[in-house]
């Protein structure tokens, strides 16, 4: 019976959610962290038409994700994008269309310190988009508000996610780095190249609500790339985050803009805003 009772508690304990450091979550970079939440992220993204590449004039982009972490630290994640353009064939446009994006589902490790976590994920796209042109174009262009999951827009590859992310919190100032790597593997007939990430978050903590700032960076890793500086091969974008820091709903406003000069021929800026439920 004794021996029963310690079992039940090993599991119990096992199964309790992670006591993790206090870290408002930034809205483009990686989710990863100590702590179980489920959240809604809605964006539109403004562009500027006409374009072959992008012949709309916005894209509304709406996420569902989640995570949950178990007290070992082990614990799982997922997220699936939607995204719905719109456009005036009247004025040289495409008629605007609705799209799935790639479901997003893996598992993370985080060792949760009192200033100091490390998070640890691996994950899996599963390319669930549609291969229509116009579609992929939604999905595209919606992906702007969170350039470090450009993979999810792939209908024609399956991609392997991995990614180290430390996690600073203390005096009130939090930072966050994102290293990782979405490496493609798909029929003998397409080619994809793996897609490196490097992210920078700074923020400080007001207590009842934090204010970020957010620099997402994606490399495409090509071998066979002719550009000998490779600066065709960076793409980069900046947000500002405000997050309301809720005991147990947090919702946040953000407004970012592409860095780049090629990028920001089509993409004026975005705005998102969404929430967040912790789950204690």
């Amino acid at each position: 019976m004794k021996r029963a009772l310690m079992t039940a508690a090993v599991l119990a304990a096992l199964a309790a959610p992670a006591s993790a450091q206090r870290s408002p979550d930034f809205a483009t970079l990686d989710r990863g962290d100590g702590i179980s939440h489920i959240g809604l992220d809605v964006a539109w993204v403004n562009l500027d038409p006409p374009l072959p590449a992008a012949p709309y004039d916005w894209v509304f982009h709406v996420e569902l994700h989640g995570q949950y972490v178990l007290h070992s630290g082990l614990g799982f994640y997922l997220a699936l994008p939607f995204a719905k353009s719109s456009g005036d064939p009247d004025e040289g446009e495409r008629e605007g269309t609705g799209a799935l994006g790639d479901f997003d589902v893996g598992g993370l490790y985080t060792i949760s310190g009192p200033q100091l976590s490390l998070v640890f994920r691996l994950g899996l796209v599963i390319p669930t988009a549609s291969e229509d042109d116009g579609d992929f174009s939604t999905n595209y262009w919606g992906q702007m508000f969170r350039l470090t999951d450009i993979a999810m827009v792939n209908p024609d590859a399956w991609y392997a996610r991995l990614a180290f992310s430390p996690l600073y919190h203390a005096s009130s100032l939090f930072l966050r780095l994102d290293l990782g790597v979405d490496i493609p593997f798909a029929e003998d007939n397409y080619r994809a190249d793996p897609i490196g990430r490097l992210n920078l978050g700074a923020g400080f903590d007001f207590g009842v609500a934090a204010l970020m700032l957010e620099l997402d960076n994606i490399i495409d890793i090509d071998d066979d790339d002719e550009d000998p500086d490779g600066d065709d091969d960076v793409f980069s974008e900046v947000a500002v985050t405000a997050r309301f820091m809720g005991e147990t709903l947090q919702p946040y406003l953000s407004v970012g803009t592409p860095i780049d000069d090629g990028v920001r021929d089509v993409v004026d800026f975005f705005i998102a805003g969404g929430i967040q439920g912790v789950l204690h």
